[in-house]
């Protein structure tokens, strides 16, 4: 018979947020993350909602609500202003280390927006690695991908004897995985060194 479990103590509440508990958490976080304007400012509004969410005094105070708010625009553009959030450098880190692990423009796009990345710094930091690095960065990335998955030229041959319709399925099933994938049809066909009928576009 298995030992009963020890009972668990009871969470405590979160300390009320003030300016100065805020800023200290904006450092902690800091210090342990590569942040964005918008993922700092996500973590410090975290704070006080779930803190709202334990003490409804607090949350019904609209004069504390409000100066935590101008506190943490302050924390933001404080940390903007002393350079340890950059979005620019953030998304240039980022488009560099996703380039290398295959991903699409269209992707890193996606992701970067996610993280509160404008489309245009994304822009500019996918231009910058082009041309710091040189060549066709979208074709080496989606090379990179067909080897890692074994697909077109990089797949293992495939039976002789294989009827056609299943070839034509396999076609299909790595042209679909590329494209969900982020890349362009053209990119795909040159990659999988295979044509691609209209109608998929």
């Amino acid at each position: 018979m298995p030992a009963p479990r020890p009972p668990q103590s009871p969470r405590r509440p979160l300390k009320k947020p003030t300016p100065e508990r805020l800023a200290n958490v904006a450092l902690y976080y800091l210090a342990r993350y590569a942040a964005t304007e918008s993922s700092l400012r996500r973590v410090l509004e975290n704070r006080v909602r779930r803190a709202a969410m334990q003490d409804a005094a607090f949350a019904a105070d609209r004069e504390a609500q409000a100066a935590l708010a101008q506190a943490i625009d302050r924390l933001v553009e404080q940390h903007k202003a002393s350079g340890v959030i950059n979005d620019e450098a953030f998304a240039a880190m980022k488009v560099g280390s996703l380039r290398r692990t295959g991903r699409s423009a269209r992707r890193i796009t996606q992701t970067l927006a996610m993280k509160g990345i404008k489309v245009d710094a994304t822009g500019r930091a996918l231009a910058s690695y082009e041309q710091d690095e040189g060549g066709d960065q979208e074709m080496k990335a989606a090379l990179f991908l067909a080897k890692k998955k074994k697909l077109g030229r990089f797949a293992p041959p495939l039976p002789h004897t294989m009827e056609a319709a299943l070839l034509s399925k396999q076609k299909n099933k790595e042209v679909a995985m590329m494209a969900r994938a982020g890349f362009s049809f053209d990119v795909i066909r040159k990659v999988l060194e295979t044509d691609i009928e209209e109608d998929e576009e």
